[in-house]
């Protein structure tokens, strides 16, 4: 069983420019070597730090242990941002793993996941304080099988669960194109993972789509996940957009869309939604495809009636390998 529980704060202006039409043009090729050497840059962090001794916290600093793991979902985290076009070297800051587990243990006190809980009987007032820092300034968490951490940045990114997919919060601080260091912090199943940052380049006129346009690996897709494309709203407006979604067969047609509809299925979709809520880009046009998704798919996404787009249109086609 897992929670996920999002933020719906304002984010700093979005700003690096991802669009559809570069991640399109990338090879399996490309994005193999891509992922492997964000894999293995991870793996080469900086081991645990000399942590300070004394004082009142009464919450023990990550172990080596707990380290490698949040390395692991670094890079987890930095191969979605890969494959959404975004900058993707974001950084493991200790000191915000050491804040993100002070609220993974705050969580725990309380027995459930919440971003503003009041102070436990029992906490001193240090560690509470930076307990609830790490709580409402992160995405959160819990699952009572593994530890928490393992794979909670793929948890984050599907979001698509009734409680989440109407805004896709955890998947929007993912793929912020701002955020420059992250930490990760778990206790018995509980974690967090900081996302209030803002020191990565800025993306003016971002467009950030996921699944991603062109080759996806189905690695990084778990089927039935709703879709999502956000949209810089300083350049562009999705207010009386509307979204449809093809079955594309053949190469020709995916060559030919979207200028050529004709003979293409369109597959029904649910939930469909423009989010603005501020989660990291605060424009984002959410719908789930009703088809099953395996490798070899082919679909065609086109966004019909977006101020500020090229024809006040956005097509794009996806392929699952």
């Amino acid at each position: 069983m897992r929670l996920l529980l999002a933020l719906a704060l304002l984010a700093a202006a979005c700003p690096a420019s991802p669009h559809p039409e570069a991640t399109a043009k990338r090879s399996k090729a490309d994005i193999e070597k891509a992922l492997k050497a964000i894999e293995a840059k991870a793996r080469a962090a900086a081991p645990a730090p000399r942590w300070p001794k004394g004082g009142k916290d009464d919450i023990p600093p990550p172990s080596s242990g707990d380290l490698a793991k949040a390395r692991a979902e670094l890079a987890r985290l930095n191969g979605y941002r890969y494959l959404a076009g975004l900058p993707h070297d974001v950084e493991l800051d200790p000191e915000l793993s050491w804040t993100a587990k002070f609220g993974a243990e705050l969580c725990k006190r309380h027995g459930a996941i919440n971003h503003t809980p009041p102070r436990p009987q029992g906490m001193p007032e240090a560690a509470y304080k930076r307990g609830f820092e790490g709580t409402s300034k992160s995405n959160l968490h819990w699952t009572s099988g593994g530890d928490g951490l393992v794979g909670s940045v793929d948890g984050y990114m599907d979001d698509s669960d009734p409680s989440n997919v109407r805004v896709v919060g955890h998947r929007r601080w993912c793929l912020n194109p701002s955020l420059g260091k992250t930490g990760f912090g778990v206790v018995d199943g509980f974690s967090a993972m900081w996302v209030m940052d803002t020191s990565g380049p800025s993306a003016p006129g971002a467009i950030v789509c996921f699944p991603s346009a062109g080759l996806h690996p189905i690695a990084y897709f778990k089927p039935g996940t709703a879709w999502s494309v956000s949209l810089d709203p300083a350049r562009h407006r999705l207010a009386g957009a509307n979204v449809k979604v093809f079955e594309l067969r053949t190469l020709a047609q995916v060559r030919a869309f979207p200028k050529d509809l004709k003979g293409l299925k369109e597959i029904p979709l649910s939930d469909v939604r423009l989010s603005t809520e501020g989660s990291g880009i605060p424009q984002c046009l959410i719908f789930r495809p009703g088809s099953k998704i395996g490798k070899g798919d082919r679909f065609g996404v086109l966004i019909d009636g977006a101020e500020g787009l090229p024809g006040r249109q956005l097509g794009y086609s996806v392929e699952f390998y």
